[in-house]
């Protein structure tokens, strides 16, 4: 009988797809913080204003929050899972194997930039993400498309790619669709209260 860890790490090892190594070999400046006698637990930085950078930290505004991943079996499993099936793409894939994180290259916005996609497999069935663009770019003033956030657009789609890949749906995928409501913005008809009302307000 295999141990979770002893599976996970043979799954890792055989990728050779799949680059591991302490320190990781990007130059990237990824929000990757390892554990260690200070950090206990391994976690993702906080976006940084004025950047086109999304995570599932909680301290996020919704403009750069997204929702955590959520996996259907043990860490271990869901890791090796992941280093599995991301080392059938073309990206540059490094990992952590100690903290079960992972960090993707992709391509970004900007013609010939790199995105940095990181995942970080958490206890409770929890995996954290974090992308942000090495080449920042404005972003756009709206958009259309249905249950979207208008606030760092590709940078959302690169998780979701991610997570469609692996399998790991968003952790408040169940909640959204239940109670969720998506108007668009140029045919809400919710009635704007005119000073009248304001009025009976002061």
């Amino acid at each position: 009988m295999i141990l979770p860890a002893a599976r996970a790490a043979l799954a890792t090892v055989t990728l050779v797809a799949v680059q591991l190594s302490h320190p990781l070999e990007s130059v990237a400046d990824v929000g990757y913080v390892p554990s260690s006698d200070i950090e206990q637990i391994p976690r993702l930085k906080s976006c940084q204003p004025n950047t086109n950078c999304v995570s599932s930290g909680y301290l996020e505004p919704p403009n750069r929050y997204m929702s955590p991943l959520k996996t259907l079996s043990d860490k271990e499993t869901a890791y090796s899972r992941a280093v599995r099936d991301l080392s059938t793409l073309n990206n540059k894939v490094e990992g952590i194997a100690t903290d079960s994180y992972l960090h993707i290259e992709v391509p970004g916005t900007a013609p010939g930039s790199i995105d940095d996609v990181e995942l970080l497999f958490a206890d409770e069935g929890v995996v954290n993400v974090r992308c942000e663009a090495r080449v920042s770019l404005p972003p756009p003033p709206f958009c259309i498309k249905k249950n979207c956030i208008n606030g760092n657009v590709d940078q959302r789609t690169r998780v979701e790619e991610i997570s469609r890949i692996l399998g790991l749906p968003a952790a408040d995928s169940e909640r959204m669709k239940q109670t969720a409501k998506w108007t668009p913005i140029f045919f809400n008809s919710d009635r704007v209260p005119d000073m009248l009302e304001y009025d009976d307000y002061q």
